[in-house]
This record gives C-alpha cells, structure tokens and sequence, in this order.
C-alpha cells in the first residue's frame, strides 16, 4: 500500500510531496516493506544542481517531526538509504539530526559494510 506522499517522493514530485508534508500527510507511513518517506527522500539519487531540492524535503519530513530513526524490514534506516545513494550532504544532514547509527541489517556483506563505512566515516 502507497500514500500519495510516497507516491510523490517515488516520481520526484518533491514540489508535491513538500505541499503533502506542510499540509499534514503522514510522514512516518509506512509502506509493506517498512520505507516510510524520510528512507525514500534519502535514497532520491539527483543530480548535483538539484541536490538543493532533496535536501529541502529531507529538512521538511524531519521538521515535522518524523521518525528517524524508524527502521525498515529489515533494519535500514534513512542514514542506510542515503549511503546507498552516496550522496555525502545527505549523509551529513541525516548526522546533525543525530541519525549516526546506520545499520541493524542482517546478513550483510563484508565489502558493502566497509564501503558503507568509509563513505560514513568521510563526512
């Protein structure tokens, strides 16, 4: 099941998806697999002159209080999504929030947790 604000944030609608947020749609939804919108803003992959955007909705979903350490399905959290996207001002917003614990994931690879970690440790 999808929400309209998740719906937004999937198409890169974010000029909607802020209008959705301001206008008090449920930020902390949660889809079938445990993504809610802040997990799902994080991992948007833009390019560089748009970065702007993704890090205002990010700002948005957690001045509304979002949840953010909420956690998927399988333990991700936003922090996870945004070093899967490698966007470090991502990374690096979701840190000064207090997000600094990335991952509770089970069986993850060795190699993907040391790149995760470096990319982490780097901003």
């Amino acid at each position: 099941m999808e929400n309209s604000l998740m719906s937004a944030l999937s198409t890169g609608k974010l000029k909607l998806a802020k209008m959705l947020i301001e206008g008090g749609q449920d930020i902390d939804f949660c889809n079938s697999s445990g993504v809610t919108p802040l997990m799902l803003a994080s991992n948007i992959q833009v390019v560089e002159e748009n970065i702007q955007k993704k890090l205002s909705i990010i700002k948005c979903i957690i001045n509304n209080k979002a949840n953010i350490k909420a956690e998927d399905n399988i333990g991700r959290t936003a922090l996870m999504y945004a070093l899967h996207s490698g966007c470090k001002q991502t990374i690096q917003l979701l840190k000064t929030h207090g997000l600094v614990d990335s991952t509770n994931i089970r069986s993850k690879s060795r190699r993907t947790v040391s790149r995760d970690n470096t990319l982490f440790n780097s901003v």
